[in-house]
């Protein structure tokens, strides 16, 4: 077996994530980071960008050195793009393993400054081509409702691209969106808005 294959598969292993199996959702809860098997640790640095680059690298270095990462900041998102080595690999079918990390450096950052910075992990430009097109389904969706006057429900996503949807709805004059279902089959529903109901009302995922 391929050394970085195995690498790979270890540390999801160690994180409790299986073959064929989703990571746990981005929402940092202490019970979750606590079942995790701890990666390098984020040391304390003067800001949350130096601490995620410092963490980041610690935790890449394990499945390969060729990887490096670059990380722009923006308000309380980091957005880090890792660079370099198996990105293919790295990413993962349908991006479990890039999620899995994502989830891992949240869990890591918050346990440093709380739950007040989302990190965004990417590779290749998979997640800016994700967020394209879920963009592109929420726009559908939306011209669905404000023409036929009744909810659309999307398919299930995983919570990262829920949140999209519900921050790019969230002002919107005549639609609104909900989430609904477990697990695996958790969905949005864009829905005509009431007449007189505040657009700052809408529901965001973390």
């Amino acid at each position: 077996m391929d050394e970085k294959k195995r690498g790979l598969d270890d540390l999801l292993t160690d994180l409790g994530i299986g073959d064929g199996e989703s990571p746990p959702e981005p929402l940092i809860k202490e019970e979750a980071a606590e079942t995790l098997v701890a990666p390098p640790a984020a040391p304390v640095a003067g800001s949350p960008k130096e601490a995620l680059s410092i963490f980041m690298l610690g935790l890449l270095k394990l499945l390969d050195p060729a990887y490096s990462v670059d990380i722009r900041e923006d308000g309380e998102q980091l957005r880090a793009e890792v660079l370099g080595g198996d990105l293919g690999r790295l990413i993962g079918k349908e991006g479990r393993t890039l999620r899995a990390l994502e989830f891992v450096a949240n869990v890591a950052l918050a346990k440093q400054y709380g739950n007040v910075y989302r990190v965004v992990l990417d590779a290749a430009g998979y997640r800016r081509r994700q967020e394209d097109r879920v963009q592109k389904i929420a726009q559908d969706a939306t011209l669905q409702v404000e023409v036929s006057g009744e909810p659309v429900a999307l398919p299930p996503m995983p919570s990262n691209e829920r949140r999209i949807i519900h921050v790019l709805l969230k002002h919107h004059p005549r639609v609104t969106t909900i989430s609904v279902g477990e697990g695996e089959e958790r969905h949005v529903v864009v829905l005509p808005r009431e007449a007189g109901e505040p657009v700052s009302e809408t529901q965001e995922e973390h």
